[in-house]
């Protein structure tokens, strides 16, 4: 595996805390004028615990999932348990800040593990464009079975063959990313955009397709990938089958798809973002009403947030750290280790 050199995501500023504080109070806001709050409060109290229990061990399986993914994309260093403790501890961290998902994960392992930044960044961005493929698939997935009039296995086959056929001519794309790149540049100098515009396209592009990895690691992580996304599409299905919304079965599954693909459980975020950035889409594609939506999204959020509190507690005791040393290693003070100088 490549261990090209890569420079250190930056830690973000005050102005994503204020943002991220604008989107809760926006979600509250919107939340007290468009929502019944009772009304949502008892269909959360009505959900089914069994069927919710059941989509919480699709969660956990998929989190064992991301653990071994991560542990064989560094190349199997150092060991699957130091590695798995590291990713817990990473994934509490969007939970409850503006701080991304992938800027936790390169610091935080690399503190934890003593793996240099470098390899752990060339390593999150082969899985942010395994990531990209998957999100572009399930969407696609979403939408094909969304236009169905009915849930039937010939509707999900032929929906899964669209998706997966996407999913082919990406991967075909990322073989011959480099020939594709040249063709983009050459069609965009042809149609007279000017040269800087050109190459910023045609950037975008080369990043889209370019892997750090070869064909052979790039598909054997894509396959544990297609493994976890459907682990966490049982466990978005199970929780929307769980709640009593006013749904039949084939909308439950359309709009669970749509969940999985604009917040999956492997891109946490945090309360507000989580909820705008999965219900919003999900309104303008009409999948779902504000009054199904919310709860629904709420409950997905809560028992990743539970599950994922409990994992860190139990990792934190293990690797020797306390809970506010996940925030000090992204401070903009904190060394090539991801450790402040300054005293804590």
């Amino acid at each position: 595996m490549s261990n090209t050199s890569s420079s250190p995501p930056k830690p973000q500023n005050r102005r994503s805390w204020w943002i991220s504080a604008g989107l809760i109070v926006a979600l509250f806001i919107i939340t007290a004028i468009f929502v019944d709050v009772p009304s949502m409060l008892q269909i959360m109290r009505q959900t089914n615990l069994a069927l919710l229990l059941l989509g919480a061990f699709f969660l956990l399986l998929g989190i064992a999932i991301i653990d071994f993914r991560w542990w064989y994309l560094l190349s199997r260093q150092p060991s699957f348990q130091r590695t798995l403790h590291a990713t817990h501890v990473s994934y509490i961290v969007p939970m409850l800040s503006p701080i991304p998902n992938y800027i936790s994960r390169v610091v935080l392992t690399s503190a934890a593990t003593r793996i240099p930044l470098a390899k752990t960044t060339t390593a999150m961005v082969v899985e942010r464009m395994i990531a990209q493929i998957m999100r572009i698939s399930t969407i696609v997935l979403a939408i094909s079975l969304g236009v169905q009039s009915e849930l039937s296995t010939t509707s999900m086959v032929r929906s899964m063959l669209l998706s997966f056929t996407v999913l082919a001519l990406y991967l075909i794309a990322i073989r011959y990313g480099e020939t594709i790149t040249q063709k983009v540049d050459a069609g965009l100098l042809r149609l007279g955009i000017g040269e800087k515009r050109a190459a910023r396209l045609s950037g975008m592009v080369r990043d889209a397709l370019h892997s750090e990895v070869g064909m052979k690691e790039l598909l054997l992580a894509l396959a544990m990938t297609i493994v976890m996304w459907s682990s966490f599409f049982l466990f978005h299905f199970f929780v929307i089958l769980a709640m009593p919304l006013t749904m039949d079965v084939h909308a439950k599954a359309t709009v669970a798809l749509g969940a999985l693909a604009l917040t999956p459980p492997s891109a946490p975020a945090m309360l507000g973002i989580y909820q705008i950035s999965q219900i919003g889409p999900n309104l303008v594609l009409r999948l779902g009403t504000l009054e199904d939506l919310l709860p629904y999204s709420l409950m997905l959020y809560f028992l990743q947030l539970l599950i994922w509190m409990a994992l860190t507690i139990w990792s934190l005791s293990k690797l020797d750290m306390r809970f506010r040393d996940l925030f000090r290693f992204h401070h903009p003070s904190a060394n090539e280790d991801g450790f402040s100088d300054k005293p804590s």
